[in-house]
């Protein structure tokens, strides 16, 4: 009897490891996806009535995602629900198909085998009716601003309509871009249609513009024929009005928090004859206001603020601070360069604060050439930024006092020394105690920097040429994206004391003459302005650079 038992139970044990499917191992690493057998309705079948569709592979196959993977045009939404058994793939819908409507099913890389997940990327396209839609949309996706085309992206379609929004309602098409961007829409019916894109990070159909880069063709397409080579261009907007969200006070200070991120501010006081000081924090939607009244009980401020989309949002509120005391921020400033190029003799410096300055002493900021020797800057050298955090210094500077020549080397310049002992240090811009205070009685402390001496020898030249009959701006940016230098509507200009290293030559249009690159926007239909980069004959846009190098004229048309 118990022999009996241990027999059944091996028995059992070995039916059941048999009824498992697992990845075999071994062997050459398969890499055939699972291929489409049969299907039902049959791919391009007409006057299909029924409300399950299945698929048959040519082996066993497993799912992924497939909620997220299978996209069924026209949408039917999330309403279905997927299943398989060993290589059958049963799709139930829970709602009636339209009629006479033409649908595909797009199943990605939500069918794969067993073994190296491979995905089989099955298709097919049928009928509620008597005829079978044929036409194409097709083209590519790109960003807007850096031409680089995004993976996965979700590409919808919908049929024209005022008062179709991206924003609430989701597209009846969809499919995703390949690696490349590019993108195709099939088996679609003659009519007019709006088309766009987007990186739907949610999952949901819909585009959310705080969070999700988008685009958009502005025009409508009326199919009447296939299309090919359409572009959209992608970017990020937020669309949601600015809001001025709290303002009440924090600590030490009174706190104005925006619902998006700031380009431009201004706090006026209704008595003019009053002042307030303030400060926009790293976050972009917080500003800072700080207590340069403390006799007063309260003040009654006009707050201004826009953003990216020029959306404004104004307020007429109350400014009052906390009574009881409390811990205020640190004070401190810092020289963030100092640099003096040798071909045009100008010498430029930043000096970073804090908080804002309401004070400071022009005579307290020099060049120290020594220890004995300073050379003061006069007032029209200084440039405050709007809420005098940053100071800005440009100067024609003398390079033979500032960095005198060696004439006994035929060597680069060097900084000529004692006639014994090693050489002087290089010279510095400097500035004392107390030179600056703060908007709470804050003093600065003495702080120098050696200035930097850019040689010809060390750096190199662009020069460009744009022929357009647009406004423009020309900017020079980095591989990642930093603009160095721009110029507006300058047809020939020379980019020069550049750093040897890899930059893009950028030509935006100005559509609207503000000076800057604009997003698209949706509640205008508007398009983000053109951008066109430099290429070389072989179309590549990447320009390297090496010391003691003049490139150019690069031609830029648009």
């Amino acid at each position: 009897m118990k022999f009996r038992l241990i027999y059944f139970l091996l028995l059992s044990f070995l039916a059941l490891q048999c009824a498992k499917q697992t990845a075999p191992t071994g062997g050459p690493k398969d890499e055939t996806p699972p291929k489409l057998r049969e299907s039902f309705p049959k791919h391009e079948q007409i006057n299909f009535k029924g409300d399950r569709i299945e698929l048959s592979f040519d082996e066993p196959i497993q799912l992924n995602n497939p909620r997220e993977q299978i996209i069924i045009t026209p949408s039917v939404g999330k309403d279905f629900d997927v299943t398989f058994n060993k290589n059958r793939v049963t799709i139930q819908l829970k709602s009636r198909l339209q009629e006479n409507t033409t649908y595909t099913i797009n199943f990605r890389e939500a069918v794969q085998d067993l073994t190296e997940k491979n995905p089989a990327n099955a298709k097919i396209a049928f009928s509620t009716g008597d005829y079978l839609d044929s036409l194409q949309i097709s083209g590519k996706v790109i960003d807007a601003l850096t031409e680089v085309a995004p993976k996965s992206y979700t590409v919808a379609l919908a049929e024209y309509s005022d008062t179709f929004n991206i924003f609430k309602h989701p597209g009846a098409w969809i499919t995703q871009t390949d690696k490349t961007g590019k993108f195709s829409l099939e088996n679609l019916k003659p009519g007019k249609y709006f088309l766009y894109a987007f990186n739907d990070k949610s999952k949901n159909l819909l585009v959310d513009s705080k969070s999700e880069t988008y685009g958009f063709i502005s025009q409508p397409i009326t199919l009447e024929k296939n299309l090919d080579s359409l572009v959209i261009r992608t970017f990020k907007a937020d669309m949601n009005r600015l809001k001025l969200m709290t303002a009440r006070p924090t600590f030490a200070y009174f706190i104005l928090r925006f619902s998006k991120s700031l380009t431009a501010y201004s706090i006026t006081p209704v008595d003019s004859t009053k002042k307030v000081y303030a400060s926009l924090e790293p976050d972009l939607t917080t500003v800072k206001l700080y207590n340069t009244f403390p006799n007063l009980d309260s003040m009654q401020i006009k707050v201004h603020a826009t953003d990216s989309m020029n959306f404004a949002a104004d307020s007429l509120i109350y400014m009052k601070f906390p009574k009881k005391e409390a811990t205020k921020d640190k004070f401190t400033s810092g020289i963030e360069y100092a640099i003096l190029t040798e071909n045009n003799s100008l010498l430029t410096s930043q000096i970073s604060f804090t908080k804002p300055i309401i004070t400071f002493t022009p005579d307290s900021i020099y060049i120290k050439i020594d220890s004995v020797t300073n050379i003061p800057f006069s007032p029209t050298d200084f440039t405050w930024n709007y809420n005098r955090t940053k100071l800005s210094i440009n100067k024609k500077a003398d390079i033979s006092v500032l960095f005198p020549k060696d004439t006994t080397s035929k060597e680069q310049a060097t900084i000529k020394g004692p006639k014994s002992g090693p050489p002087t240090q290089p010279p510095q811009i400097a500035f004392t105690k107390a030179a600056f205070i703060s908007a709470e009685g804050d003093t600065s402390i003495s702080v120098s920097t050696p200035i930097k001496y850019v040689t010809l020898e060390s750096t190199a030249i662009i020069e460009a040429e744009v022929k357009t009959t647009k406004n423009f701006v020309l900017q020079l940016v980095t591989k990642t994206g930093k603009v160095v230098a721009e110029v507006i509507n300058q047809k020939k200009f020379s980019f020069e004391n550049l750093n040897p290293e890899t930059y893009l030559l950028r030509l935006i249009i100005d559509v609207n003459g503000n000076g800057k690159w604009d997003p698209g926007n949706y509640q205008s239909k508007t398009e983000p302005e053109p951008v066109v980069y430099y290429r070389n004959p072989k179309g590549v846009t990447e320009i390297s650079l090496k010391a003691n190098w003049t490139l150019g004229p690069l031609l830029i048309t648009y």
